[in-house]
């Protein structure tokens, strides 16, 4: 959702409940962009994958 890193699946699921349980999924759906573009992804995975062409 953010690209936090977090050292345990513990941690994560407790930065996304305070952090992100309030949103709803279509607020959260392409609300994910790129810095260097603006290109609005649908997932982290996706913006991920979408940078590696800013990179390359």
């Amino acid at each position: 959702m953010c690209g936090g890193q977090f050292n345990s699946q513990q941690e994560l699921g407790e930065h996304a409940q305070k952090a992100h349980s309030d949103q709803k999924e279509e607020q959260q759906e392409h609300s994910i962009s790129c810095s260097k573009c603006g290109l609005k992804a649908k997932s982290t995975q996706d913006l991920m994958g979408h940078e590696l062409h800013h990179n390359g």
